[in-house]
């Protein structure tokens, strides 16, 4: 929870800092945007390596691979013959379609699932939507704004989600309510679309990130509490495959419908695709904990 806060503060403080810069029109504000750049990646690296040398686990990860490759240089021509007759065996099989079978064996299968659906949403401040709110008449400042407004709504999503667990004490229930959140006023948003009123649109997604960022804080702590350790880079890897994936299908229908006369179609399809995954939450992740009667709380 609080990497994602530190997340979403840095979206928000970056650029107002850019645009404050901007304001002044002389030469060293895109100097000074440069600098800090440079800075958060020297930053960025500088933790990366501080987080390794805090870690001996991955000190002694990279040991034993050294140590292996070692001891793989000394084998003869006998055992280098047979492990290349083993690598070929190896390679043979697919690595990620075992990747993708344990993804599917897990307990938590559909609160993943419904994240990804949650990728294929277009009812948020990105490119596509700013371009329609432009063309309904709204300026690119007042975009802007509600761009930032919607920032700090999924950093308040952030503080709901501890109060919720706290109140609630098991995360499938704060997952479903999340979503749920979500689902409503994206409902409002699609009113705004068929009415043509971009105040609706922007009246419903700003507070439905909200929503949005429980269930991925809610669905990403299911996910840690009911994956091996062992097993966690293999479903997390296919489980970031299938956001890109979803998150793909809204821009490839940008490109199919790119009249804005058509664009209500692709929103149709992103409020659909939320509709799915709230039914996903409900029949796959908390109807079968319900029946059950298993909880999980939260992890510190």
């Amino acid at each position: 929870v609080l990497l994602n806060q530190i997340h979403l503060i840095c979206i928000i403080c970056g650029p107002s800092i850019a645009v404050l810069l901007h304001s002044h029109s002389d030469g060293w504000s895109l100097v000074c945007v440069s600098l800090i750049k440079i800075i958060s990646l020297i930053l960025m690296n500088a933790l990366i390596k501080r987080t390794y040398s805090m870690i001996p686990s991955l000190q002694n990860e990279n040991e034993q691979q050294s140590s292996t490759s070692v001891d793989e240089n000394c084998l003869d021509d006998n055992s280098a013959s047979s492990n290349m007759n083993n690598a070929s065996s190896i390679s043979s099989t697919w690595g990620c379609v075992e990747d993708i079978r344990v993804y599917i064996f897990q307990k938590e299968l559909w609160a993943g699932v419904a994240l990804a659906f949650l990728y294929c949403n277009v009812m948020t401040f990105g490119g596509l939507l700013m371009a329609y709110l432009n063309s309904c008449g709204l300026t690119w400042e007042v975009i802007g704004l509600c761009q930032g407004a919607s920032n700090f709504a999924g950093l308040l999503g952030t503080c709901i989600f501890a109060l919720l667990q706290r109140f609630l004490n098991d995360v499938r229930a704060t997952a479903l309510c999340g979503i749920c959140w979500q689902f409503m006023l994206l409902s409002v948003s699609m009113f705004g679309v068929l009415m043509k009123n971009p105040w609706f649109i922007i009246v419903g997604v700003i507070p439905s990130r909200i929503g949005l960022w429980i269930y991925a804080i809610a669905s990403t702590q299911l996910f840690q509490q009911t994956v091996p350790e062992k097993e966690r880079g293999k479903v997390g890897g296919v489980q970031t495959s299938l956001n890109s994936l979803f998150q793909t299908i809204p821009l490839i229908l940008g490109m199919i419908y790119s009249d804005v006369d058509d664009y209500w179609k692709v929103l149709v399809t992103s409020y659909l695709s939320n509709g799915t995954a709230v039914l996903m939450v409900l029949f796959g992740v908390y109807l079968p904990c319900r029946k059950s009667n298993l909880s999980y709380s939260t992890v510190d």
